[in-house]
Order: C-alpha cells, then structure tokens, then sequence
C-alpha cells in the first residue's frame, strides 16, 4: 500500500513543480533602454542659475523646420540635480511609434549660449527567459563624439 501511495504520490509532485512557472514583475524596459545624463556641476561647470533655465529641444534629424518641440526643465530634474534621461516617457511622451530613438535632441543653457547635441540614437535589447531584459548597445552621438554606453545606466556627463 506505501509503495501504491508513493507511485500515485510522486507524479502528483512532479506534476506541481513543473507546473509552476516564476512570477516576476515586467522588467522596466524604458528604464533599461533610456539614456542618462548628468551636467557638470564642478567649478568649469553648469551654475545654478543654468540648471534652472536649461531646456531640451526635439527635433526630427534632417527635416524642415527643425524644432519639433521643447521643454522646459525649470531646474526640476527627474534623476536629482543636473541628471535626467532621455526615454519614451521623459522629457517627452511617446505613446505611440515613432519613437524617442529617431529624434535629436539639444540640451540648451540659455545663460551662455552652449547647446549639447544627441544624435543618431541607437538601442539594441533582448528578453531573458520570462523575466529579465538586457540592453546590449546603448549608442548616440554627442556633439558628433561617439558615445557607447552598453548594458549600463551610467549617466553621461555633460560639460559645457
């Protein structure tokens, strides 16, 4: 009878332990994927005044005009003082295709003319079984310096 029991029994368990997938939340794909900046506060640097008049510019590469939108930061920055990202939900929302990766963008001080050019944005990511998502090549251009920030969330520092 305990050999019967154990043969029945046995399956059963296989059975719940197969059966039983990992729960895990989505991975923040638009976090993974943003790109980050932070503006040099040091002595060479950004002052507060600049960080409070700093905005950025949208643009769509090569079209007429130019300009597409602009936002002002209003020294609000989502990352702490002088970092922010760029992804599909700041500083601009993108609900729908086409997407933050094909814009430009302009970081703009006002208080001394500087602007710092993004472009030619390119993202390249894959699924990690059901849970997981990695950013395999984060690259742009800044001020036409190539930039490569892979698998990382480093924030890019900007010098004016």
């Amino acid at each position: 009878m305990k050999r019967l029991l154990s043969i029945l029994i046995a399956p059963l368990l296989i059975l719940n332990f197969v059966g039983c997938s990992e729960e895990c939340d989505d991975p923040d794909v638009a976090a993974i994927n943003a790109l980050y900046f932070e503006c040099d506060q040091g002595a060479d640097g950004f002052s507060e005044e600049a960080l409070n008049e700093l905005f950025i510019v949208r643009f769509v590469p090569f079209s007429e005009p130019l300009v597409a939108d602009t936002v002002f930061l209003n020294g609000d920055f989502p990352s702490g003082k002088g970092r922010f990202f760029i992804n599909d939900q700041f500083p601009f929302v993108n609900g729908q295709s086409p997407y933050f990766t094909i814009y430009g963008y302009q970081v703009v001080d006002p208080t001394t003319g500087y602007v710092g050019n993004i472009e030619n944005i390119e993202l390249e990511g894959e699924y990690d079984g059901d849970c997981g998502y990695n950013n395999l090549a984060k690259k742009f251009t800044f001020n036409n310096e190539e930039v490569d920030l892979g698998g990382t969330q480093n924030f890019y520092l900007i010098t004016p």
